[in-house]
């Protein structure tokens, strides 16, 4: 089957068209990656001018608490567990089923095997994605009566940082390889502006 690329203005292969369109989806993926970094790169510049908000301690605790909750919900997201959503093992699965698409076939698969058994089974990745899940069905999401008020203290859900880091990282190691594989480009950059930094500069 051939079909017309009307952004190229060609005429495509079905196997050229299917790159295309999963490619598409990897930027959309990208995307949420970056709108998760930033979250997260700017909730620990509030951390880092603690000093600078004094004058404001109330709006300092409200947006450092809205960013936690908005960084867990957009990566719990990418690894929630339903068959049709847009996360990440879906994608890994999705081109284990479109393997012919890639330019090394088994160097490939073997690579989404390996992404595969840290999402299930690796110390730090498994565990961060278990725990954003158990906080997302208990305490971000619904008001769950074990852990409403002062039961929130039997909270045993708490996630360190460096497991978002694990997580994040892990997540554009997936998009970038995945990116690189399917494309003449290597990689993807992602960059945070420092917007707080500027910001206290003026």
């Amino acid at each position: 089957y051939f079909y017309y690329d009307k952004e190229r203005g060609l005429i495509v292969t079905q196997k050229e068209k299917m790159k295309k369109d999963l490619l598409e989806d990897i930027n959309g993926y990208f995307m949420q990656l970056v709108y998760i970094k930033d979250l997260i790169n700017v909730s620990e510049d509030v951390d880092k001018y603690e000093k600078k908000f004094e004058s404001a301690p109330n709006f300092a605790l409200v947006i450092s608490c809205a960013l936690v909750d908005s960084y867990m919900l957009a990566l719990i997201k990418l690894y929630d567990k339903g068959d049709k959503a847009k996360t990440v093992p879906n994608l890994i699965e999705k081109c284990k089923k479109n393997i012919h698409l890639f330019r090394s076939n088994n160097d490939v698969l073997n690579k989404l095997n390996e992404f595969q058994e840290k999402i299930t089974n690796d110390e730090f990745i498994s565990h961060a994605i278990k725990i954003l899940m158990t906080r997302r069905d208990s305490i971000l999401v619904h008001n769950d009566k074990k852990f409403f008020g002062e039961k929130s203290k039997k909270d045993k859900s708490y996630l360190k940082m460096y497991h978002i880091w694990i997580l994040r990282d892990f997540t554009e190691e997936v998009l970038n390889y995945l990116f690189s594989q399917l494309s003449s480009e290597e990689t993807l950059k992602t960059k945070y502006n420092y917007d707080l930094c500027n910001l206290f500069k003026n």
